[in-house]
């Protein structure tokens, strides 16, 4: 059996090791025998993965899975995660077609905050303008209508933060629908056919103009965040592409989700 050198010992870390029976590899240091995992990094076998995916896909709870499977619950939620993060990265192309933009805000309402989650609020300055002392992150999306769609936390909706998404996702020459928003204005000058309707007049649909599938997806979003009672700001990101990639793939059968996902880790290494 000759020393090969390849990816680390998941025990201790030693680089070289011997092949020997049914695919196992031996550490050269240590004696550890192991089967090298088709997701690295990670204390997970792929079966348990393949059965996290499954739950995840099901929707079922960090801690739920955790129980059922006999781990860590911090150790589902870090597997969780690492699920979301890759689907950050299946996102589709450049839109073209009949497009619809529009902005949201993310975020709890005053009277369901603490008193002392107000008071550090107004110490940093972050109470928010908007609404009634809410602190709201801004969210930007884009709608094909043939169905897919993209978003993405941004800093502000003013039209030096919008228009240059929109430039890099849309194809020139796209019928690009919004409501009214200044922000938009500009979209005729970079080469699209923009049609608006007025929501503050109660114009939701004019012909074949309106955001209802965007707004449609809006409100999926916050209901879908709504339910998990609460999210830190820094993980909002992952918990938006987790909701944009199941809307994206939500035609797609149970066995097909999972199979995509376990293919989309097994890439990301």
């Amino acid at each position: 059996m000759a020393v090969m050198s390849s990816k680390k010992c998941y025990r201790c870390q030693n680089r070289k090791f011997y092949k020997v029976r049914r695919g196992k590899k031996r550490c050269s240091k240590c004696g550890y025998e192991f089967k090298p995992r088709i997701i690295k990094d990670t204390r997970l076998s792929s079966k348990q993965w393949q059965k996290i995916i499954e739950w995840f896909v099901l929707e079922r709870s960090g801690l739920w899975t955790a129980e059922r499977m006999g781990l860590g619950k911090n150790l589902i939620y870090k597997a969780f995660n690492r699920i979301r993060k890759v689907m950050l990265k299946d996102v589709p192309g450049i839109f073209s077609g009949i497009v619809e933009v529009d902005e949201t805000y993310l975020g709890g309402q005053k009277k369901n905050k603490t008193k002392k989650q107000l008071l550090k609020e107004k110490i940093a300055g972050k109470e928010s303008k908007r609404g009634f002392g809410t602190t709201k992150q801004p969210v930007f999306g884009i709608l094909c209508r043939s169905g897919k769609v993209f978003a993405r936390l941004v800093e502000d909706t003013k039209a030096k933060d919008l228009i240059p998404i929109i430039t890099k996702k849309v194809k020139a020459g796209t019928k690009i629908c919004s409501d009214t928003y200044n922000s938009y204005t500009g979209l005729a000058a970079k080469g699209y056919v923009h049609r608006t309707v007025e929501h503050g007049e109660k114009e939701y649909v004019k012909g074949k103009n309106h955001i209802n599938g965007l707004e449609g997806f809006w409100g999926y979003l916050k209901r879908k965040l709504a339910a998990k009672g609460g999210i830190r700001r820094k993980y909002l990101y992952l918990f938006l592409s987790e909701y944009v990639w199941r809307y994206n793939n939500r035609n797609l059968k149970f066995d097909e989700q999972v199979r995509k996902l376990f293919e989309l880790l097994k890439i990301s290494g």
